[in-house]
């Protein structure tokens, strides 16, 4: 017998006392947005009557997963403990409890933080079991049912597990429903059957269980790739992470269950659950919706990725937690792979040690699942390497994280290889946020938002999301991919250090992004389910060129705007049409039509105004209510860049939270009120029995952010007109860029004193955006507004090497780099990347020291070269640097080197990786010449009767030689002493030294004497010098002397 126990408990935070009524599944963590990875110890509490009891039978508490390491005490003693935070367990209880009441249960968590990668949650996050046996009976997770085809018909095997102490036993297994004959399992219609097992000791029933599976046949073929049941099939998957955004980590069914439904609609018919085993009702509900399940064990093994991960218990643990995993799991039909391990530094850095732990992991999965009802593999980016590819030669079904280029190759290389992209994609998007041009890649931005365009992707992902769909496509013996990631979990805000991440194609509230449509396109069938989505929405400054884009899995699609064709577009496997034109108002339409030009779905987008209302639309999954709430103006339409602060009350249910899906928004999920998001709110609502939820939603009047900045222009000025008129926050924020964002040196903005208007100020030719920026309460800004202009009959600009200089204004390069964070540039992971500035102008005197910030993936040390001009255009190689700061995730550090030589005048300056690493820009120290140590030989202008230039000195100076050094600089301070570097066979030689300032000249002498060998000497001069200077050392009739240099002190 087994139940469910997640009533009754009580929860204590640091030590066990003061403990509050709390409702499993639990997570402590969710409930504060600030302190979302705080370490701590939860102690859970409960009573248990153990009245029932019959003699001889052994009470068990069964655990699905509690995040992480924990300890069970029952009245007082010691129960057992188990450290993983996601694998199932259960602890014999009986020998410490007393039949009847006053039995108590203690659970302690200890949370140790950082434990993973992503937000994890904390406490008793998925369901509780009480399980009475009776002295004979089935061991836990101990029946086994293996299904397979023999001719024409299909059959199964029963293995079951049991304890009788010895005694002779029977089982009798009954099919409870398949009498009118066996339907396959299949993602299309999952079929599901129950098998009833019973044990019999001495003719009388000593146990039953009741067990769910399907009949279904699965095979990988290194050529053709994946069949189920004997059909072909593409794996169209997506990865998920286990939160459920306002919910945490804490497992809702219901909550699943939405999930799931969003993501069969796109047309997946695959999850893989990362980077972990899922909870028990997630397989349920994969079996009963039809989804292909990867289920990955771990994210590391004996190498740790952080302090208190799973790493420092894997010795001990590793085979109490593979036989968790698989036995619980191994009946249901739809788990085709078990992942033992995602992206392991092991197989990389230990290539002995790694296979070692690669054959023991395969063979614990083999003792737990001896028949095969899916096999063993791994998920690498490691695989250009040859220690990985070691490893994938042993286990042959392997899955890559972002290595695509290698799958012809590889295939090729060893053709027995299975291979799969086990994490493809990784764009991010955030939704309703649209960064221009299309044209220009931009990861990062002053919004701390992603485009959701299509012009937002990462360095080591694809470079779109039509890229990544072709990739897979196109390749036959590729089983299919797993697209990163299905939604948007907390944690991993790449490019970011904000909340969550961007990298899912439905947020975090449960709302599809625009790349959500791109994926149904590909992954559906327009005979079966037609569609065509059009975006971005419309309201933009009136005149910016705007681009649209149009997807569907339609063969044509055609745009009108205020019912004038924009033409029609033949898709031909391209699932995306794509539009520029400016902004107007009025109503975009997109059509989809089938092969004869038929009508089969539409689309709209419309101008609209303020938000003047509020829309409630509502589904309801079992006894959750997901409530959305629309900003709508005075006509009815949809304010997409509502961002509108919402109060939510709720009667006849509860508000059990709030979510829009914004990744920089930190306010509590837990509360009643918060702004919208590109327009939308999600209330989550948790029924009430027998009542009917009344959910009211109002507009707070106090607070009202921007939501558009109109952009207009007169030659090279430009007004802001701010949207809606009454907002709360009147401050504007003005830059000038470039297509990316970055700072350009095309100009500079003069902004007015009310900051509704600038002018731009050109410096040089070439297209330039005006932003307008607002932060609305934040420490960010939140909206952006640009608008573009072209400068011309300025000239050709150059690049201010003394300034940061952003990575992402590289304009040479050997091969295609990726975006870099933080508007930076990224090199290639493998072979070698040519990073170069061209036009950088650094004035006659130059520099030689650079410092740069960079973000490198790899930990080890690492050498790479700093070139004067392109290495493959006869530049010169001028130093060998070493990083050695290792890699914080998302961070740069900051670096300097000291070159050979300054590097002068207008210049290009090449970087050289063979590694992948961000780079963030550089600059160089702008060296004041006028205080430097100056050869004679760099004077600007030199003449006279008689010298000779020689390894930077001047030799031989005879009589009416002059050294002219322009553009020295002495500053407010000025200078006050002079060091000399001479030698000369004289006693005497006369020098003056003139400087040649803007409003005055004058004059100083010095008189070096008699020096056999070099010799340097400080002279202290007449009167400071201060200002900008040409200084000139004129060497009077009687000299004779080399010089070597010269250096002005203070």
């Amino acid at each position: 017998m087994e139940m469910r126990l997640n009533d009754g408990w009580r929860f204590a935070k640091g030590e066990p006392v003061n403990f509050t009524p709390v409702e499993l599944p639990h997570d402590w963590l969710i409930s504060d947005t600030t302190n979302l990875y705080a370490s701590g110890v939860g102690w859970y509490q409960r009573d248990l009557d153990a009245g029932f009891l019959k003699e001889g039978q052994r009470l068990l508490l069964r655990f699905d997963g509690v995040y992480m390491d924990s300890t069970l005490y029952v009245n007082g003693q010691y129960a057992g403990e188990w450290k993983y935070g996601y694998t199932a367990f259960e602890h014999d209880i009986t020998d410490f409890i007393q039949r009847g009441p006053g039995n108590t249960l203690l659970l302690r968590v200890n949370y140790q933080s950082p434990s993973d990668r992503w937000y994890t949650g904390a406490g008793i996050y998925r369901d509780v079991f009480l399980k009475v046996k009776n002295p004979c009976h089935f061991v836990s997770d101990g029946i086994y049912i293996t299904t397979y085809q023999k001719d024409g018909r299909w059959h199964y095997e029963v293995d079951a597990e049991v304890e009788t102490g010895g005694r002779p036993y029977e089982l009798r297994h009954t099919l409870l429903d398949g009498e009118d004959g066996i339907i396959a399992w299949d993602v299309d219609n999952p079929r599901l059957y129950t098998l009833r097992s019973e044990l019999i000791v001495d003719r009388e029933l000593m146990d039953t269980e009741d067990t769910r599976f399907g009949f279904r046949t699965i095979a990988f073929d290194p050529d053709n790739g994946f069949f189920l049941n004997g059909r072909h099939m593409k794996l169209k998957g997506v990865c998920l992470h286990h939160d459920l955004g306002a919910l945490g980590a804490a497992v809702h069914p219901d909550a699943i269950r939405r999930q799931l439904t969003l993501f069969k609609a796109m047309g997946a018919n695959a999850i893989r659950t990362a980077h972990n085993p899922p909870a028990r009702v997630f397989m349920d509900l994969a079996d009963e919706m039809g989804f292909l399940v990867m289920s990955e064990l771990l994210d590391v093994w004996k190498q740790p990725k952080n302090p208190y991960d799973y790493a420092r218990f894997f010795d001990h643990w590793i085979e109490k937690d593979v036989a968790s995993w698989i036995r619980r799991d191994r009946n249901h039909p739809s788990v085709i792979m078990w992942s033992i391990g995602n992206e392991i530094p092991d197989t990389h850095n230990d290539p002995v040690g790694g296979a070692e732990t690669l054959r023991r992991l395969m063979s614990l999965v083999k003792k737990h699942d001896p028949k095969g009802h899916a096999p063993a593999t791994l998920c690498s980016n490691y695989m250009p390497w040859e220690n990985t590819q070691k490893c994938a030669d042993i286990i042959k079904l392997i899955g890559y994280n972002y290595g695509e280029k290698l799958y012809q190759a590889h295939h090729a290389a060893h053709p027995d290889w299975i291979i799969y992209g086990s994490e493809t994609c990784s764009t991010v998007q955030s939704r309703g946020i649209y960064h221009f041009p299309l044209s220009k890649s931009i990861l990062a931005d002053d919004d701390l938002q992603c485009s959701a365009l299509g012009n937002s992707a990462t360095s080591w992902g694809a470079k779109s999301v039509e890229a990544c769909i072709k990739a897979d496509r196109d390749i036959p013996f590729s089983l299919g991919q797993f697209i990163w990631a299905g939604q948007d979990y907390i944690g991993e805000p790449t490019p970011y250090h904000t909340k969550n991440s961007y990298l899912g194609h439905v947020d975090t509230a449960g709302f599809p992004k625009d790349s959500y449509y791109l994926f149904q396109a590909a992954w559906t069938d327009y005979r079966k389910a037609p569609m065509v989505h059009l975006f971005p929405y419309w309201d933009f400054s009136p005149g910016q060129m705007t681009d649209v884009r149009v997807c569907s899995n339609a063969p044509a699609v055609e745009l009108f705007f205020n019912d004038v064709s924009l033409g029609i577009r033949a898709l031909e496997g391209n699932y995306i049409a794509d539009w520029q034109i400016p902004c107007q108002p009025g109503t975009l339409h997109a059509v989809a039509y089938d092969e004869n030009r038929r009508i089969i779905a539409e689309a709209c987008r419309q101008s609209f105004g303020d938000a003047e209302s509020l829309r409630l639309s509502s589904e309801t999954f079992g006894e959750l209510m997901f409530v959305t709430i629309t900003a709508v103006d005075r006509d009815g339409r949809p304010v997409e860049n509502a961002n509108c602060r919402v109060h939510v009350s709720v009667t006849g249910g509860r508000l059990l939270g709030l979510d829009n899906g914004d990744p920089t928004d930190y306010e509590q999920y837990r509360t009643d009120n918060r702004r919208l998001f590109s327009g939308r709110l999600l209330a989550i609502v948790k029924l009430q029995d027998g009542m009917t939820p009344q959910i009211k939603a109002t507009i707070d009047k106090s607070d009202i952010p921007i939501r558009k900045i109109e952009l207009s222009a007169q030659g090279y000025n430009i007004t802001a007109k701010v949207f809606p008129a009454c907002a709360t926050y009147r401050d504007l924020h003005w830059r000038l860029t470039d297509a990316g964002g970055v700072d350009s040196p095309l100009g500079r903005l003069e902004v007015s004193e009310d900051g509704l208007s600038a002018v731009v100020i050109p410096r040089g030719d070439g297209d330039v955006y005006v932003r307008c920026a607002a932060k609305n309460g934040r420490e960010h800004i939140s909206l952006i507004s640009q608008y573009k202009l072209t400068i011309t009959g300025m000239g050709k600009p150059f690049l201010d090497p003394y300034s940061f200089v952003s990575g992402g204004l590289y304009n040479c390069s050997n091969v295609e780099l990726t975006n870099g964070n933080e508007r930076g540039v990224a090199t290639l992971r493998d072979g070698e990347s040519h990073v170069g500035f061209r036009d950088l102008d650094f004035g006659d005197y130059g520099s030689d020291e650079l410092t740069l910030p960079l973000f490198p993936l790899e930990k080890e040390p690492f050498t790479f070269e700093i070139w004067e001009g392109m290495p493959l255009e006869g530049g010169t190689h001028l130093y060998t640097a070493t990083y050695d700061k290792g890699s914080i995730w998302n961070t740069y550090q900051e670096v300097t080197y000291k070159l050979p030589r300054r590097l002068r005048g207008v210049t290009t300056l090449c970087l050289v990786f063979r590694q992948k690493v961000h780079i963030k820009g550089f600059r160089f120290r702008k060296l004041e010449k006028a205080f430097q140590r100056l050869h004679a030989a760099e004077c600007d202008h030199i003449s006279g009767d008689s010298f000779m230039v020689k390894d930077g000195a001047v030799e031989q100076i005879g009589n009416n030689v002059t050294l002219v050094f322009d553009n020295m600089d002495f500053g407010g301070v000025g200078a006050g002493r002079i060091e000399l570097c001479w030698r000369s066979a004289l006693p005497r030689n006369p020098v003056s030294i003139v400087f040649s300032g803007e409003d005055e000249e004058c004059r100083q002498m010095v008189e070096v004497s008699r020096a056999d060998t070099w010799e340097s000497r400080v002279f202290r001069l007449d009167k400071r010098v201060s200002g900008k200077n040409k200084v000139s050392f004129v060497f009077l009739p009687g000299c004779s002397l080399d010089l070597a240099w010269f250096q002005f002190m203070e």
